[in-house]
């Protein structure tokens, strides 16, 4: 409605600002327009960037294959890197491909080791009973920290 009387009849309404007559028409404008440039401007100083939290520790070496006889009780020596910053308290865990076999004869190291930023060496053993009977299994070494 406001527009429809500055704009009716061949002149436009002015407004005396100083020595200057401004258009009413124009300061409806600025004044509309001035808020949507101002939060336009706001919006294209937002940046988004990815974030991603990566797991910081690895095993990078560790036996290919592990013979072991009945009653024995063997090393293994695993390689853990760790690429943060930051000390981090580990547990290795070893699960063969046959849980009643393991839980039956089977018997692993459970200690927590510190593992320090950068390569770290630790050793693991598992023990296997007297009684346990020949087998070929799968042995599978993975890690929890805390």
């Amino acid at each position: 409605m406001l527009f429809l009387l500055l704009v009716s009849g061949d002149k436009l309404r002015n407004i005396t600002i100083g020595r200057y007559q401004v258009s009413l028409l124009f300061l409806l404008i600025v004044g509309i327009a001035s808020p949507i440039v101002l939060a336009a401007t706001y919006l294209w100083t937002v940046r988004i960037i990815p974030f991603s939290v990566d797991e910081p520790l690895s095993i990078t070496d560790c036996p290919t294959t592990f013979h072991v006889h009945p009653g024995e009780n063997k090393t293994l020596d695993i390689t853990v890197r760790n690429s943060a910053t930051v000390n981090y308290s580990v547990t290795l865990v070893f699960a063969l491909n046959d849980t009643a076999y393991q839980q039956s004869y089977v018997t692993s190291s459970n200690y927590t080791y510190t593992v320090m930023p950068s390569t770290n060496h630790v050793r693991a053993w598992i023990l296997v009973d007297k009684k346990a009977p020949p087998a070929w299994l799968e042995l599978q070494i993975d890690f929890y920290r805390e």
